[in-house]
């Protein structure tokens, strides 16, 4: 017999893994704006490492709820390419954190301030996002959210210009020192973009089920 109590129950369950999951990504995120806020306080890559596999955890939950259940809240496509990109989020942050790790002693902290704001930011602001597929907002606060990121994007981006062009221009700056800096910024760049992408899946999903 069908009962629809049930079927609400799965697909809370798919809202709230998502949910979870996209908190689970900002919270990486937030970690990593921490210590490139607080390098100092930086000592290991264990705290942004047990995010990352708790970010892959529900990923893989996701997936076998996927196998499991045969009615889903949203198009299986949908939940399975937002479920990607939300991880990619904590894994990129986990591959910078890494980085980071290795150079950070030849690194001045004003070197990310900037974007270790935005990056808040934008954590935030993904957090929120995600939270308009469940109680389906109206579309125009969805796409206020999805620009806030993108403008996170494209400031981050402004600013790793600046540092590099700064970096390159500097007589004090040695090679060593150009190069590990510019190596983290292409990867904090990947991690905006990330975040960009994530942003643009999930207003599409708003979109499509208004």
């Amino acid at each position: 017999m069908f009962s629809l109590q049930r079927f609400l129950c799965r697909n809370e369950l798919f809202f709230d893994l998502i949910e979870e999951l996209a908190a689970s990504s900002a919270s990486s995120v937030k970690t990593l704006s921490e210590a490139l806020a607080n390098p100092d306080q930086f000592k290991s890559v264990d705290e942004i490492l047990q995010k990352r596999r708790r970010s892959r955890e529900l990923n893989d939950e996701i997936a076998h709820r996927l196998c499991m259940t045969f009615l889903t809240p949203l198009e299986r496509e949908d939940i399975e390419m937002l479920a990607i990109a939300l991880t990619r989020i904590s894994k990129t942050s986990e591959k910078f954190m890494s980085q980071y790790f290795v150079f950070k002693t030849r690194l001045k902290s004003e070197y990310f301030e900037g974007q270790a704001e935005l990056m808040a930011q934008a954590a935030e602001v993904l957090v929120e996002l995600v939270k308009q597929i469940r109680i389906k907002s109206n579309i125009t606060h969805a796409e206020e959210l999805n620009s806030q990121l993108r403008f996170c994007e494209s400031k981050s981006d402004m600013l790793m210009s600046h540092l590099v062009e700064n970096m390159y221009m500097s007589k004090n700056e040695s090679l060593s020192t150009i190069f590990a800096a510019k190596s983290l910024q292409e990867v904090l760049e990947k991690l905006t973009d990330r975040l960009r992408d994530a942003g643009n899946i999930i207003f599409s999903i708003v979109l499509k089920y208004a």
